[in-house]
């Protein structure tokens, strides 16, 4: 077999040319596949990476505004909050945040408006906030609603350009819901800045975060509303929110007085899901569709064997005479054609993990991930193989066949 493995490649030698071609179509097909299972599975990989972000066990609702009473269909009160946990048993816990709107100033200095997120405390939990310095709030703080704010890196260096924001105040300009009101402005001390994260679907360079006891006191007693007013309920299994966000439609629906759309709901674990479901069937037709250049390279490889056994019957002639068997003959056509889709596969591969890193590097995003697909790699790989052996097949057979004498004559 070693034997038969080296006159392949000395065959190869003998006709560059004629196995370059043959090459081509092998290593135009394995590199094909690597590059889309790659860059599926980079893409995979990433956006799951931003999706971990929201917190999978995570459904966030909010009530819809009735236009007609001027108020919500469902009020996110403790009787609400109540209702939930005890009628959902795959609920850990309900909380609530309250979103406004405010002009975040600092003297004459002002990053516009933004949105501020009233939070509780178990809210804090949940956000995974990285502090770059400074500190998150402590229990006090929520108990009070003092006027502390952890802010975004990109806010901090915009009104604290002089750096360090910690411990320096900064004004949030309300504006009322009432035209005759005059803006409310209220100081704040930052205790904390947020690391920068490198996520597409949040940007907490631009977050400010404050005590949701703040709003209660400050805000909501002054007959003002938030812009959006949402619930945040966890779940003990990230699995179970698409049945939790039903029960919770239903409750919602019952306590709102029939209205089927007393709350909106968003859970990100339903869009990671559906985001899954749809990068399978992506990748599994691209890769179909780069497997089919591969079917060509393996006609290919048949081609040229056929021409290769009709050019050397004299030598397949000759080995006969002097004893060869069929089984030799055989053997040493389809190592012969495995050889030179091993080749191929190889050179695939390679330039396939080449080409991929490149794209990954010059053409996405920083946070963007190279994840090599490990699986999709291997079947590449043997798949070009396999089809050295199958369309070598043909060729070798007929090899095998040929009749010495006949050879010898031809």
């Amino acid at each position: 077999m070693f034997e038969d493995f080296v006159n392949a490649l000395q065959n190869f030698k003998t006709n560059k040319t004629r196995t370059f071609l043959s090459l081509l179509g092998i290593v135009i097909g394995v590199t094909s596949v690597i590059i889309v299972t790659t860059m599926g599975s980079s893409l995979y990989k990433s956006l799951a990476g931003q999706f971990n972000d929201f917190s999978m066990d995570m459904i966030t609702l909010s009530p819809q505004w009735n236009r007609s009473t001027n108020k919500p269909y469902i009020e996110l009160n403790d009787e609400y909050r109540t209702t939930l946990i005890r009628e959902i048993p795959e609920i850990k816990n309900v909380f609530y945040t309250n979103t406004f709107d405010a002009n975040v100033i600092r003297a004459d200095l002002s990053v516009g408006s933004k949105q501020i997120q009233a939070i509780e405390p178990e809210r804090l939990e949940t956000l995974k906030l990285k502090i770059d310095y400074g500190g998150l709030f402590s229990p006090s703080d929520f108990v009070n609603g003092f006027q502390k704010a952890i802010i975004g890196d990109q806010i901090a260096k915009e009104l604290f350009p002089e750096g360090n924001a910690v411990g320096k105040r900064m004004t949030l300009q309300i504006k009322s819901s009432n035209e005759h009101v005059p803006p409310y402005n209220f100081s704040f001390e930052v205790i904390g800045v947020l690391t920068p994260k490198n996520n597409w679907l949040i940007q907490s360079s631009q977050s400010v975060y404050v005590p949701r006891k703040f709003y209660a006191d400050k805000l909501a007693v002054a007959g003002e509303r938030s812009t959006v007013w949402n619930a945040e309920v966890s779940v003990y299994r990230a699995q179970d929110s698409g049945k939790v966000e039903s029960k919770i439609k239903k409750i919602s629906q019952e306590l709102g007085g029939g209205y089927p759309y007393a709350v909106w709901t968003y859970s990100a674990q339903k869009d990671f899901e559906q985001f899954s479901k749809i990068m399978n069937m992506v990748r599994l037709v691209l890769s179909c569709v780069a497997g089919i250049s591969l079917l060509v390279g393996g006609i290919g490889i048949m081609n040229i064997m056929l021409v290769t056994v009709t050019e050397r019957k004299k030598e397949i002639g000759i080995r006969k005479a002097l004893g060869a068997s069929n089984r030799a003959i055989l053997n040493q056509f389809l190592i012969e054609s495995a050889t030179l889709t091993l080749t191929g596969g190889t050179i695939g591969v390679l330039i396939g993990i080449f080409i991929s890193k490149a794209i990954v590097k010059f053409f996405f995003p920083a946070e963007f991930v190279f994840a090599l697909n490990a699986t999709g790699t291997l079947i590449a790989f043997a798949v070009s193989v396999s089809i050295g052996v199958f369309f070598g097949l043909h060729p070798a057979l007929k090899a095998a066949k040929l009749d010495p004498v006949v050879a010898l004559a031809d």
